[in-house]
């Protein structure tokens, strides 16, 4: 019996370590795919103002939830991954921000867009025309869709408003 216990004491602890470890090398900000000078742009491009709700589609570490939330916006984001969904939380609360960044463990695909006035995608190729059927289909006329793709031409039926490095502005 103490036997098991201690062994349960011992994952837990395991466990405990490595979302710390997790937790301080998302915050030095080590592993993620999205540089800086992406995040200016897709903020910039977005033109997000105070009271806009704003919704990333895929918010990984929450860097985008976050340039938009001190923007004065409210930012939903959408991520399957359970680790950075709590990540992303955790960061909110210590930057004074939860009240302003809302993180759903959710399918982006399951995402509510008639409330947002920006959306921000990061797609691939392959996902492109998915994202603007998706996007163009559930966001209210205005929505300002921001794009960061690995293409030339974020969504291939549609024309930017505005592209800066790699990055496309489109309105629904």
């Amino acid at each position: 019996m103490y036997f098991v216990a201690i062994l349960i004491l011992i994952l837990v602890a395991i466990v405990l370590v490595i979302l710390i470890l997790a937790f301080a090398l998302f915050s030095v900000g080590l592993f993620f795919e999205l540089p800086y000078v992406a995040t200016k742009t897709i903020i910039k491009l977005a033109g997000i103002k105070k009271g806009e709700t704003v919704i990333d589609l895929g918010s990984g570490d929450g860097r985008l939830l976050f340039a938009a939330a001190k923007l004065g916006a409210t930012a939903v984001g959408y991520e399957l991954n359970p680790l950075l969904v709590i990540i992303t939380t955790l960061r909110a609360r210590i930057m004074g921000l939860s009240k302003n960044v809302i993180v759903k463990k959710r399918s982006l695909w399951e995402a509510d867009l008639k409330t947002a006035d920006a959306v921000f995608v990061y797609g691939r190729k392959h996902t492109m025309k998915r994202f603007e059927d998706f996007v163009y289909k559930n966001c209210k006329k205005g929505t300002r869709i921001t794009v960061n793709s690995d293409k030339t031409v974020a969504f291939p039926s549609k024309k930017a408003l505005k592209s800066e490095n790699g990055i496309f502005l489109y309105r629904v």
